[in-house]
């Protein structure tokens, strides 16, 4: 009963071999490929060696650098995504007063919602140039990208 399992397996295996090989060229070349042996892979037995002079060089993708890892160990502390700075915007007021919530369309065509508790009075329609910081207190003035107002300057 072994010797028919042994017998089905090898036969099986051949059959991979056969397939992974590519189509015949032809029904005879089918049937020679049949009657030759298969090959099988052996291991060296004992030391080899290499031509003096030479070195070995090892197969595969060079070594990665070791040192400290890049990867986070966690998240970070402070927000720090939040706190880019942007720095002066030049544009037109869309929404005037003396604070502390303005509004400003850049000329880019940005808008900006603008807080400040200075005290700055901006008339709408004027052009300015402002300073912008990112905001820290979240707070609802208008449409736009919610910045700190830092300073302004009219543009005539």
């Amino acid at each position: 009963m072994r010797t028919k399992q042994a017998v089905g397996a090898l036969s099986l295996l051949v059959g991979v071999l056969a397939g992974c090989a590519g189509p015949p060229a032809s029904p005879a070349a089918a049937n020679a490929s049949a009657t030759q042996p298969i090959p099988t892979l052996s291991r060296p037995t004992g030391p080899t060696s290499q031509p003096t002079g030479s070195t070995s060089q090892p197969i595969g993708p060079p070594a990665q650098p070791t040192g400290p890892s890049s990867r986070p160990t966690g998240p970070p502390d402070n927000p720090t995504d939040q706190l880019k700075p942007i720095g002066w915007v030049v544009g037109t007021v869309t929404s005037g007063g003396s604070g502390p919530c303005y509004g400003l369309t850049a000329d880019g065509g940005t808008r900006y919602a603008l807080h400040s508790t200075a005290g700055i009075t901006l008339v709408k329609g004027a052009r300015v140039q402002v300073l912008v910081k990112p905001a820290l207190v979240r707070i609802y003035c208008g449409p736009g990208k919610l910045v700190e107002l830092a300073a302004a300057r009219p543009l005539t």
